[in-house]
């Protein structure tokens, strides 16, 4: 999975809040980088994990799979206010905030 490398997600994003049916981890961080890769990573118990995932923009759809699975996530984004990303997972939404 590839990326264009003029994509807006590019950079760090951390967690600002998510819909409780999310279940997102406590320390979410989401680092898109040039040609596809993403790094996420959130705490688990004392360490903090990454995992290595790739990413591709396609129109409002941000699509990440695995390199070890085949399974692929699917979600619409948008640039809202203060610049945050919003990420709507066909209704549960959650809201990432650049780091500077």
């Amino acid at each position: 999975m590839t990326a264009p490398d003029e994509s807006p997600l590019l950079g760090r994003w951390r967690l600002l809040r998510a819909d409780a049916a999310l279940d997102f981890a406590p320390g979410v961080s989401m680092e898109f980088q040039q040609g596809g890769r993403l790094l996420y990573g959130f705490e688990s118990g004392d360490h903090r994990q990454v995992l290595a995932l790739w990413y591709r923009v396609e129109g409002d759809q941000l699509h990440t799979q695995s390199p070890v699975t085949d399974h692929e996530t699917v979600a619409h984004f948008m640039i809202g206010e203060g610049g945050a990303l919003i990420l709507d997972f066909a209704g549960p939404r959650a809201w990432f905030l650049p780091e500077l």
